[in-house]
This record gives structure tokens, C-alpha cells and sequence, in this order.
């Protein structure tokens, strides 16, 4: 059987910039890939969405990404049986057979209904959350076992308590949807609670979606890959030298294969030091090299430019304005400017940070992580799920969040 792997679309990334389309464009290449290798079977592994309550547009972009896969004729349409402790659901999909995860931008609280179980009653896909997918095609049974994205803290223990175990006689393969110590840069308990020793052994293939760069590594009794994305979104430097696509997994003689998406957009990334610089020397390295990166770059790139190192005393990151170079190249290139000097006041350096770090999240994420915090400091901190009070209380549900408080107290 050839089964296609996917991860991270992220539809609805970009709203109101020209980047808009992006996502969906180039999912939608990822998609006609599949078909044009011939897959029987296509899993994501997460973030097919870019928030876990898409708009409308976002909505019509997914949908219009499943009738690509209608274009294929199948000649048999596989009964997907989907088992979760006792229960067990039958799925006849009228496209390429799609089974997937929830990654952590659609993951709710269990009071709400997340992206795919929306996608799954529309016939769409067959959505995994501690669960397991089994098929039969051309005489061979495959066994998907998937765990949708949960916050980093928790998912080690989540692992642990659903505990996997694969299916003798047939091909097994595990979806997840997090963080992995050894591919991160620095050890922290708080980014990530699972490592390549964490993962259980006996599976033909392990995935990881999540991390937006391609990886494979071939583990002792385990073998384990990251998609990638789809399209660029968090700008790290190592997206910048692997490119964005597919992998295609022959069950048969276990062989795998990536496939870049034909039409990607270029991302361009470089690091500048400086040392006790002063504001003109900064403007000058960085123009010169925009230059030199736009000169040999294809359609119009992705610039992310990351200056590092010291300045001149007396000056901070807040006098140096490099908007102006943005405007002049940006009918060459989308670029982005990542100043992180070293800097004597700590006052000024901190809000820096809070104001990059306001940048990159969704209110709600920091409300989320201020309620987590101050819960902390108190006696009812993991006195009761945190996400599910939180989600409430943005739907204005006080009178089922003082329900529940009373449940716990009891």
C-alpha cells in the first residue's frame, strides 16, 4: 500500500497580508501530489487549521481542499474502522481514504467540538484522539494510532496512560502531535515533556507533526519522521535549508520517500553580529546584505534577517529603525527584521521581549497562560482542568464554571 504523509496545512494562516492564500495554495499542492503518486491512503498529522476556531474563509478553503482528493476514481473504497476503548465507528469515505489528528492550534477543552470531529461528520476524514483507524486495501491490514496535540506538560502523561500497542499481522503506524526534546534547542521541561526514549517500540513508523521541518531518524526498533508544514510559519532558520512537501511510505517493502511541493515559496534566512555597533553601521550591513540575498532569490522570497552581538553604549534595539529598508525591498521580498542585541538596561530589554511576545500570540494564549500562572501561586493550582474553564469563560459560561468549581470542591 502507498500511504502518503502530510502535516501542519495551517488553512487560515496569514489573514490579511498577502500571504493570505498561501496556506491553501500550497496544501493544495501537497494534495495533488498524492494524487499524482498514486496513494491509497492519506494521514495528517495535525494543524490542518491555524486556529481551533477557524473563520468562514478558512472553513471554505478545507472544503475545497477535500474536493481536490475527489478527483481521484477509486477502484475499491476501504471501510475504515475506527475503535476507542469499546466503541468502534465504520467510515466509507467517498475520496482518498484521509485519517487524521487534531494538532495543538485546534485542540479545545471537552466541552467544545474541535475542527475534525466537524470534518469527520462531513464525511471529510476519520479523526484519531487516543484511538486507533484499521483498514484493509489490496490484501494488506494497516493500523493507524493516533494521539491529537495537547499542551506540552501533559502530553508525556497522555502518552503514558493510553499507552499504544500495535497489532500483530498488520502494519502499524503512530500519529502524534508535539514537541520532542531532542529537537529542540535548549532543555525545557515546560516546551516539551516527551523524548525519542518516550515513544513506544514495535511500530512500522512513527510521525510527528508540529515541528515544521522535515526530519528523519532511524532509531533502534524505531523509526520516526516529521512531515514538516506545508507553508511557512514560524520562520526558523532549518525551514530555510529543508524544503516544504510530502512523504510517501510503500508499506509493502517499507520504504520511504519525500517529495517537495513543486511550487514553494524561497525562504531565505541569515544571521548578522555586530559588535558595539552604532545605528548607521546596523542600517548599512543589513541593506547590503538584503541585496545580496535578493539578488539570486526566486519569484519573490522570504527574507528573515536575525541580528545579534552588542551596541555602542548608550543605544538599545528601540533606536535603530530599520522599517524604512522593509519598504524599500518589499515589492523583491517579504521580509522580516529579528533584532536581539545585547543590552545593559533591563528595563528597556524586557519590554522588548513582552512586546515580541505580544506579537507572536493570540490574546486568548496569553490569558490562557496568565490564568495557568496565577492558579499556580494558589491552593486550587491542578485542582481542575485549567483549558476547560478557560474556553468556558471565553464563551461567557460562568454559571457551568462555578458548576464545575463546585464539583471539584465537593
Amino acid at each position: 500500500m502507498r500511504i502518503a504523509i502530510a502535516s501542519d496545512f495551517h488553512i487560515g494562516f496569514g489573514r490579511g497580508t498577502e500571504r493570505e492564500n498561501e496556506a491553501f495554495e500550497q496544501a493544495k499542492q501537497a494534495l495533488e501530489l498524492v494524487l499524482r503518486e498514486k496513494a491509497d491512503l492519506l494521514l495528517i498529522a495535525g494543524d490542518l487549521f491555524d486556529s481551533d476556531v477557524p473563520t468562514q474563509e478558512a472553513w471554505l478553503q478545507m472544503f475545497q481542499l477535500f474536493s481536490v482528493l475527489k478527483k481521484q476514481k477509486l477502484k475499491e473504497k476501504p471501510l475504515i474502522k475506527k475503535i476507542k476503548k469499546e466503541k468502534i465507528e465504520e467510515f466509507e469515505l467517498p475520496h482518498l481514504p484521509v485519517i487524521a489528528i487534531a494538532g495543538t492550534h485546534e485542540f479545545r477543552s471537552k466541552d467544545f467540538k474541535n475542527a475534525l470531529e466537524v470534518l469527520q461528520e462531513a464525511g471529510c476524514l476519520v479523526y484519531l484522539h487516543a484511538a486507533k483507524a484499521e483498514l484493509e486495501l489490496q490484501g494488506e491490514k494497516i493500523v493507524v494510532h493516533g494521539l491529537s496535540g495537547i499542551p506540552e506538560k501533559k502530553a508525556l502523561d497522555a502518552l503514558k496512560l493510553w499507552n499504544p500497542k500495535p497489532e500483530h499481522g498488520a502494519k502499524n503506524i503512530l500519529l502524534l502531535h508535539q514537541s520532542i526534546k531532542e529537537f529542540l534547542p535548549f532543555d525545557d521541561e515546560m516546551v516539551a515533556s516527551i523524548s525519542l526514549d518516550d515513544l513506544p517500540t514495535g511500530f512500522d513508523l512513527i510521525v510527528d507533526g508540529h515541528l515544521h521541518w522535515s526530519s528523519e531518524e532511524n532509531l533502534e526498533k524505531k523509526r520516526f519522521i516529521v512531515p514538516g508544514s506545508t507553508v511557512i510559519t514560524q520562520m526558523k532558520r532549518l525551514e530555510s535549508t529543508k524544503p516544504k512537501g510530502i512523504y510517501l511510505f510503500e508499506s509493502n517493502e517499507n520504504n520511504l520517500k519525500f517529495f517537495p511541493l513543486p511550487g514553494q515559496r524561497q525562504f531565505l534566512f541569515e544571521k548578522i553580529e555586530f559588535k558595539e555597533a552604532n545605528a548607521a553601521q546596523v542600517k548599512e550591513q543589513v541593506e547590503r546584505k538584503l541585496q545580496e540575498m535578493l539578488s539570486t532569490a526566486i519569484g519573490k522570497p522570504i527574507v528573515k534577517l536575525k541580528l545579534r552581538g552588542s551596541l555602542a553604549k548608550g543605544l538599545s534595539s528601540a533606536d535603530i529603525d530599520l522599517r524604512q529598508l522593509g519598504e524599500k525591498f518589499k515589492e523583491k521580498g517579504i521580509i522580516a527584521i529579528d533584532p536581539d542585541f545585547e543590552e545593559t538596561d533591563f528595563k528597556q530589554k524586557l519590554q522588548e521581549l513582552r512586546q515580541a511576545q505580544l506579537g507572536k500570540r493570540s490574546i486568548a494564549a496569553l490569558g490562557f497562560d496568565l490564568l495557568e500562572k496565577n492558579l499556580q501561586e494558589t491552593e486550587f493550582n491542578n485542582a481542575f482542568d485549567v483549558k476547560r474553564v478557560f474556553d468556558l469563560l471565553a464563551e461567557g459560561n460562568l454559571d457551568r464554571v462555578v458548576e464545575l468549581l463546585s464539583e471539584e470542591k465537593k
